[in-house]
């Protein structure tokens, strides 16, 4: 785990807080120290930053990258792998290339976009062997320092200047000034690349004084674009840079290995001095040609505890001004705190403080009852000798003074004194509204000192307040426990605010009147805009809680002191928020720039002399109000890792993801060496995300994805609201397994439609059957009961009459006569008999068909002015005895109906014999059937209809409106009507061995 060392590493004296042109010491530097525990690389020899943002580590156990948070082991995107793992050099580029020496032959380059390519092989022969440097000459060339001399390519050819050329054969350390001057050092021995002659010219090194040692160890160069020599203990002027050169990016211009280094304001960081790291502050900004370190050094960190190990191999200065230190246990971080404690003693509570008109600060203690006058020009404190129990500041410039023995006023550096209107009560406290004096303890009633006497204020019974502060001239702020927050005018109720009103900040802490009212409570910060109080808001809601600090700066930034830190914002942003709600951008500052403890409970923001004071629970820090730090390029995110079902795939290409996969993560990063807490990413999956998704998280992760074309997207904002600017996006396909394929998919359609059809065939088929078999039953036994008639009841009754006719007598009378007649009739009827008989055998059919028939009974029944008509639609055909029998009885129960009870003038019947269905229409344009018709007590005619309906498996329809006429329709499949109908199908076989395999299927069917 990262470990934060304290910054106060130096020594730190009463008093000596830095000021903005103080010269720095190892106290004003944020400490942070990476070890193998964080993951971090050990003997770290070589360090270089890429215009990326990423921190690249050399060690002789391989190449790492940083990106401020987690340490990542190279690998190239094109698969290729060092020549080595013993780094001897890295050197950035402009264009984001690093090229990389080892302490071996070869050399290589490792392209902006992940490729790494070899310039040099790693062979015997290899023109290149232990490079110690490498520098991009003007013309696009290459110049790389080797143990063994200096090697140039050009074109895609290596040569090698040496003796003949005035060059050194040796180790060899080199140096591009500004202006384009070729510099190059032995380990005693100094010398210019002459490019005209393309011969080594000898210089003259000043020499060392008081016995030092002349051994150089390379070029360092100062922020100003002056080239320096040196070695242990001293550096010599070697070039400064011709009026107009341009200056490179300084981060780009140190090198890898260095072991002092100048940073960006001038300071010199210097190692082996003799043990730890030392600082020589402003030493890069001296006139003088020659540095000697021991007399330099200001500060320095050679004690055990302050430094993970005392022996660091190299120092580097990062492009934001951070100076990292590469030693045998990991790496460390130097950040300049933005935030500076002041010199003041350590305390029980709360400081309060009251600039004065003269320029000086009052400073009390109220805890312990003591005060000082702080001189900001000399930096000092002197204590005073009274007991202080407050000091605040009215909106007039009013220093307010509580003392045991009184108030003092002091206004224009004039003091006078008010006696108190009582005993002091506990917890006491003064504040003045520009007109007043308001004066108050626990318990004990607030009382207005007005210039002449002690008066009370409006009086809000049973009110408790918690918190007072001064408004407009005249006007003082008072909060009550149950969050409301009034205004007091001259001593008088004028206004009062509820949590509602307020937008639900809870119990107010801070207010601030001009230019605006903005008030700060437990939950938030709310603002008067046009009228009403508008809350803001912010991407962390805790940086605006328990806010009890609130200043407006001459440039127009507010700066607020909360739970989290002290906050700026620019103007501009805090108009937008106000303005728009939108999220108020800022920036924060923390522990890791300089802030001790939280917000104290106390008016905690005072400006001073151009300085702003931050009053906490651990002391007071300063700031300085026109500092504005660089803004730091905004990060490049960085797309590491893919990874499907625990499946990795290349991040540097359009992968195709497994069939199957349905999770993917993706983790990526964005360097930011500095602040990376502080670095937000938006990112969104298209085809899944509709919006952006936004925070802190270097990873995402989707579940139940299914097969298709997908993109990432990423990007990231730096702590200015900067944003990248490009996204990193990263094309994949995730392929569908063979169920989800669209053939598949198709297929399975194509056969549920089959299954249902034949489903369907066999279920019709089945049922056919099934009521055919029920037909063929009913048929035989009519025709058994027409057997059984025949053959008893008629053969008795034949047999009666041929008894009865051979017992009549033969001569006239009245009694033959009249047995006679009933010998006719019994004749008849036994005539009648046999035609009944004749009609329940299904063998006779002389009766007229469906239609024929339908047309002889509507013709006989119909009364006068009743029309009727009857259409036959295609060829008659012959129909089952049963169906027929039906039909005809729900036909003409449905004419009868029609004609009896419709009031209708035109009856139509319409017989249709369909190939599919046989259809019978009876339709009339009476008055309609009533809905509860059917459940009359002993009308059986429309019930009667439908279970003949049901019997021969028909679908019966009734459609009814009042006043508009009635319509049966009466459909039944042609394989259940027609007597004519056989087993006919399109595919015999497929339907043959479908019936065999479903025909458990279909009778599980014909159950439901």
């Amino acid at each position: 785990m990262r470990r934060l060392c304290c910054a106060l590493l130096g020594i730190v004296m009463g008093g000596a807080a830095v000021g903005q042109g103080h010269d720095p010491t190892f106290a004003d530097y944020n400490h942070s120290v990476w070890t193998a525990s964080d993951g971090a690389p050990v003997h770290v020899t070589h360090l270089a930053q890429t215009p990326d943002g990423w921190l690249w580590l050399g060690t002789p156990n391989g190449l790492y990258r940083f990106d401020g948070v987690h340490f990542y082991p190279f690998a190239a995107t094109n698969g290729a792998h060092l020549l080595s793992p013993r780094i001897a050099d890295l050197a950035a580029q402009p264009n984001g290339d690093l090229y990389i020496g080892y302490e071996a032959p070869g050399l290589s380059v490792l392209h902006a976009d992940g490729r790494l390519d070899h310039l040099a092989p790693a062979t015997r022969d290899s023109p290149v062997s232990w490079a110690n440097d490498v520098k991009r000459d003007r013309d696009g060339s290459l110049w790389v320092a080797t143990s063994f001399g200096l090697r140039h390519l050009k074109g895609g050819r290596w040569s090698a200047p040496g003796a003949a050329q005035g060059c050194p054969d040796e180790a060899v350390a080199m140096a591009l000034t500004p202006d384009g001057q070729f510099w190059g050092t032995t380990l005693r021995r100094l010398f210019r690349y002459d490019r005209t002659t393309g011969r080594c010219l000898p210089a003259e090194l000043r020499k060392a004084s008081d016995g030092q040692s002349e051994i150089t160890q390379g070029f360092r160069m100062s922020q100003d674009g002056r080239v320096w020599v040196g070695g242990d203990g001293f550096l010599a002027l070697v070039s400064a840079p011709a009026a107009g050169a341009s200056m490179p990016p300084h981060y780009l211009s140190q090198h890898s290995g260095s072991t002092a280094i100048f940073d960006h304001a001038g300071n010199l960081w210097a190692l082996r001095c003799p043990t730890g790291v030392c600082l020589a502050a402003s030493a890069g900004r001296n006139a003088g040609n020659y540095i000697d370190l021991a007399r330099a050094t200001t500060s320095r960190l050679d004690q055990r505890g302050q430094l993970s190990s005392l022996a660091p191999r190299v120092v580097f200065e990062d492009r934001d001004g951070d100076i990292w230190l590469g030693s045998p246990t990991g790496v460390e971080r130097f950040r300049h705190n933005t935030l500076r404690p002041l010199g003041l003693p350590a305390i029980k509570g709360d400081f309060h403080v009251a600039p004065d008109a003269d320029g000086s600060v009052w400073v009390v203690a109220p805890q312990e009852k003591r005060g000082w006058r702080y001189d900001p020009a000399a930096r000092s404190l002197t204590a005073l000798p009274d007991r202080y129990r407050g000091a605040t500041l009215g909106p007039d410039g009013t220093v307010v003074l509580l003392r045991e023995d009184g108030i003092t006023l002091r206004r224009a550096g004039v003091g006078t004194h008010v006696d108190l209107p009582g005993p002091m009560p506990t917890a006491a406290w003064a504040r003045s509204d520009g007109e007043r004096v308001w004066f108050g303890g626990f318990n004990v009633p607030v009382q207005l000192w007005d210039g002449h006497g002690w008066n009370p204020p409006d009086a809000l019974p049973g009110a408790e307040f918690v918190f007072s502060a001064p408004g407009q001239r005249g006007q003082m702020w008072r909060a009550l426990a149950d969050g409301r927050l009034v205004l007091f005018e001259g001593g008088r109720v004028r206004t009062a605010y509820d949590q509602a009103a307020l937008g639900g900040i809870g119990e107010p802490t801070c207010v601030s009147a001009a230019p605006e009212l903005v008030v700060g409570g437990e939950q938030g910060l709310t603002v008067m805009h046009a009228g009403r109080f508008r809350r803001l808001r912010a991407l962390r809601d805790d940086v605006l809680q328990r806010v009890t600090g609130f200043v407006v700066a001459a440039d127009g930034a507010r700066w607020i002191n909360g739970s989290t830190g002290l906050l700026r914002i620019e103007a501009s942003d805090w108009r937008r928020a106000v303005e728009t709600g939108a999220p108020l951008r800022y920036v924060l500052m923390g522990v890791r720039d300089g802030y001790t403890g939280t917000a104290a409970n106390v008016p905690s923001l005072r400006i001073v002399n151009g300085q702003l004071w931050v009053t906490t629970t651990d002391g007071i820090v300063e700031a300085d109000l026109t500092r504005r730090d660089g803004n730091p390029p905004p990060p490049q995110p960085s797309l590491l890792a893919v990874t499907g079902d625990d499946v990795a795939y290349p991040s540097t290409q359009p992968p195709r993801i497994r069939a199957g996969t349905t999770r993917l993560r993706f983790d990526f990063t964005a360097p930011a060496l500095s602040r990376p807490e502080r670095v937000v990413f938006s990112y969104r999956l298209d085809g899944v995300d509709e919006t952006w998704q936004t925070g802190t998280e270097r990873s995402a992760t989707y579940t139940g994805l299914g097969p298709g074309d997908y993109r990432f997207r990423v990007r990231a904002m730096n702590e200015d609201g900067m944003w990248s600017e490009r996204e990193r996006t990263l094309d994949l396909h995730i392929a569908p397994t063979l169920v989800q394929t669209i053939w598949f998919k198709l297929t399975c359609i194509l056969a549920g439609l089959l299954l249902l059809w034949l489903a369907y065939r066999l279920r019709v088929r089945f049922l056919t059957r099934t009521l055919t078999e029920r037909l063929s039953a009913r048929l035989e036994e009519r025709e058994r009961i027409a057997r059984d008639l025949h053959d008893t009841v008629l053969q008795t009754f034949q047999g009666f009459v041929m008894k009865v006719t051979t017992i009549l007598p033969e001569s006239e009378s009245g009694l033959g006569d009249a047995l006679r007649r009933s010998l006719g009739d019994a004749t008849s009827a036994i005539q009648e008999g046999r035609d009944k008989i004749t009609s329940l055998r299904a063998g006779v059919r002389d009766e007229p068909p469906l239609h024929e028939y339908l047309r002889m009974a509507g013709a006989q029944d119909a009364a006068p002015g009743q029309q009727f008509t009857l259409r036959c639609e295609g060829p008659a055909r012959a129909l089952h005895p049963i169906v027929e029998q039906e039909l005809r009885a729900i036909g003409l129960e449905a004419l009868r109906n029609a004609f009896r009870h419709a009031d209708a003038r035109q009856h139509d019947v319409v017989v249709e014999y369909g190939a599919r269905a046989l259809v019978l229409t009876v339709r009339d344009d009476g008055r309609g059937i009533d809905i509860g018709a059917g459940n009359k007590r002993g009308h059986w005619g429309l019930r009667g209809i439908e279970e003949r309906a049901r019997l021969i498996h028909a679908d019966a329809l009734l459609r009814t409106v009042p006043g508009a006429g009635t319509t049966w329709r009466i459909e039944i499949k042609a394989a259940l009507a027609y007597a004519d109908v056989g087993p006919r199908t399109r595919w015999p076989w497929l339907l043959a061995r479908s019936h065999q395999a479903l025909r458990g299927w279909g009778r599980w069917l014909s159950l439901r």
